[in-house]
């Protein structure tokens, strides 16, 4: 069975009536204002968490900046201890030439004991001494450098000793400020990883900020849009109204001129002006590049309830049958919208308009079949220029349950 035959058989399920209609309407506001209400405590409580968490990063950030420049100051430190150490052993160099060379004059005096014994040396003194003051000379000069030979000793051993202590505390300090770095560098290594895991933390929440805001946002959208339909009905209702008090009050008067009564002619509830008995139009020219189900978007699976239409330059977007403009407004993601509500064969149906370049009509505007509502275009969450074109059994509802797959009805 065809679209068309669809549309042309007889509904022999109860029709909703404009007064079920804004029922529903109404029911569905409420549903969306306590999503509303919820939506907005969580991202209150996502503000806080992030509040807190962004503390707690300063906090790191500012241990880690007091770490590295400790790590820096200690770096420094080894560097100019690594220089006191080359300069010590330059001195050790230097003393180690001055113990050399005091050990070869002690070399050289051991030399001449052993081939002169002391002893001997004394007695040639007292024997080739002219007279008491020459012996005296000669004692004081024996006594000289028997003392001479005694402080050398005494400044190699002392030497010895220096450069060992030197050596021992220039050691000592630089593995103490080797230690130091080493511990440095491991709490750096702590915190970057503190740091990161913080905001891996932050990175997820501020997602889930984005995610309710946008889940914020679309639900406002849908209470905007269920208000301007809500407003619709109340409007078919009170012209409903407005039309049955006016037979009323034609009857009274034919009953006050005539004398007699007149069966009231049934009220019926006011259809939108524009009826359509032949179905719906192709709203754009263009290839379908996108159709109506499953799909996946940027690597996660999700469904399309509508069609896509793409076709380049400068593309006119009618309406695909006669209706009312039930919304036209800017959407974050349909980007330029269009919604109409449509009566054909007694039956309601709405289309979607989106992404467009431009709007033609307003809310409220009554729109004749292939009427030019807009331009084809790239705004909202739109990859190229398209229009993304849907069709609901009914009314549009959030969960968009009664979106149908649109290219069977078109004609």
């Amino acid at each position: 069975m065809t679209a068309g035959a669809l549309l042309a058989s007889p509904v022999l399920v109860h029709a909703e009536t404009d007064q079920d209609k804004l029922n529903r309407i109404q029911s569905e506001l409420q549903g969306n204002q306590e999503e509303l209400q919820n939506k907005q405590q969580e991202k209150g409580q996502i503000e806080q968490d992030i509040q807190a968490l962004q503390q707690k990063l300063d906090e790191l950030n500012t241990a880690i900046t007091t770490n590295q420049k400790e790590l820096s100051d200690t770096q420094e430190a080894i560097r100019k201890t690594e220089e006191e150490i080359t300069r010590k052993k330059e001195h050790i160099a230097y003393l180690q030439v001055q113990i050399e060379k005091r050990q070869e004059v002690i070399k050289q005096r051991l030399q001449t004991v052993q081939e002169q014994p002391r002893i001997n040396l004394i007695t040639e003194v007292l024997i080739n001494a002219k007279n008491l003051a020459e012996l005296l000379e000669n004692l004081y000069s024996i006594n000289l450098i028997l003392n001479s030979d005694n402080d050398i000793v005494k400044e190699q051993v002392r030497d010895q000793k220096a450069v060992e202590k030197e050596t021992l505390a220039v050691e000592a300090k630089e593995r103490d400020l080797k230690d130091y770095e080493a511990k440095l560098t491991a709490k750096k290594q702590e915190l970057d990883i503190n740091k990161q895991q913080e905001q891996q933390i932050l990175d997820e929440l501020s997602a889930k900020l984005a995610q309710t805001n946008a889940e914020i946002e679309s639900a406002e959208e849908v209470a905007s849009l269920l208000e301007a339909q809500r407003q619709a009905v109340q409007a078919n209702i009170a012209a409903a109204e407005r039309a049955k008090q006016e037979a009323i009050r034609q009857q009274e008067a034919a009953k006050n001129n005539n004398g007699t009564v007149s069966a009231p002619s049934p009220s019926k509830p006011v259809a939108p002006p524009a009826s359509n008995t032949g179905g719906f139009i192709k709203p754009a020219a263009g290839a379908f590049t996108s159709g109506f189900g499953p799909r996946v978007v940027n690597g996660k699976p999700g469904f399309h309830y509508g069609v896509d239409i793409a076709q380049g330059g400068h593309v006119p977007v009618v309406a695909a049958a006669g209706g009312i403009v039930i919304k036209a407004h800017y959407s974050s993601s349909y980007g330029n919208v269009v919604y109409m509500t449509h009566n054909i064969s007694g039956k309601q149906y709405t289309t979607v308009y989106a992404h467009l370049a431009s709007m033609n009509v307003s809310t409220g505007q009554t729109v004749s079949q292939g009427q030019q509502i807009g331009v084809m275009g790239n705004t909202g969450q739109s990859y190229g220029q398209h229009l993304h074109f849907e069709l609901h059994v009914g009314a549009w509802n959030a969960a968009k349950s009664n979106a149908v797959n649109p290219v069977p009805y078109l004609r």
